[in-house]
């Protein structure tokens, strides 16, 4: 079973007395149940780790409160990572820099990631789902609700199917496309950019309307409003883009 062929996901991931809208809950449901299924280059059972390990590195503190710093890598540290699990050490180590220290990630440091086995366009498949894990988990975390369970992972194996001819702009592959890096940036694997495009349009904007509207309301948001929180947003978490 695909991410693009599985059934239909659970309209209300969440039991919450707040009024959340009926089309982002539908949205975190849906892309919480693609987690524990075959995806393009990672296993269902892989794919579904990605997302516990996510939650490990946001879990986990050191003796002084902290984060693990970015120069240590978790497989590095006994015990606090099985060696035995379903992903190799480098995606373990990667998934722990992206989801606690975005702001540290250099090409160097990408590239040895790759160096270390894992294919580049596994790399982009791991990115895009640490980077909905974070979003989906984040914002259970901030309302005090439980994080959406995962399913037991589905049997079969990744897809490898629908990667466009791409072409290497930037660190990682992307397909040849005329539109911002921002929206490129998980191109080279479909499935993955479906996934950020369904989470833009319950969150942020209809990717279509990104540059063409800019006045219209959003529920109870202008959009120059939305766009001071996404700034300001991107700001405190050190995107630079």
């Amino acid at each position: 079973m695909s991410i693009a062929t599985a059934a239909a996901t659970p309209a209300r991931p969440y039991d919450a007395a707040l009024p959340i809208r009926d089309d982002l809950a539908a949205a975190h449901g849906e892309i919480a149940a693609r987690w524990s299924r075959p995806g393009t280059w990672w296993t269902g059972a892989q794919r579904a780790e990605i997302v516990r390990q996510v939650r490990a590195a946001r879990d986990h503190r050191t003796d002084d409160g902290g984060a693990l710093p970015p120069w240590v890598q978790p497989s590095s540290i006994d015990g606090l990572v099985d060696p035995d699990g379903p992903l190799p050490a480098a995606a373990v180590d990667a998934i722990w820099r992206i989801t606690n220290h975005p702001g540290t990630l250099t090409e160097d440091w990408y590239q040895s990631i790759i160096d270390r086995g894992v294919d580049p366009l596994a790399y982009v498949e791991l990115v895009g789902l640490v980077a909905q894990s974070n979003c989906v988990d984040r914002f259970a975390d901030a309302l005090e609700l439980p994080r959406i369970e995962l399913n037991e992972p589905a049997d079969g194996p990744p897809g490898r199917e629908g990667a466009p001819a791409a072409v290497k702009y930037h660190w990682v592959p992307t397909a040849d496309l005329k539109m911002p890096n921002v929206i490129k940036a998980l191109s080279a694997v479909p499935a993955e950019n479906e996934a950020l495009f369904i989470l833009s349009d319950a969150q942020y904007v209809p990717m279509e309307r990104v540059r063409g509207d800019v006045v219209a309301d959003r529920n109870s948001l202008t959009r120059p409003q939305i766009e001071v929180l996404a700034a300001r947003t991107s700001k405190l978490n050190e995107c630079f883009y």
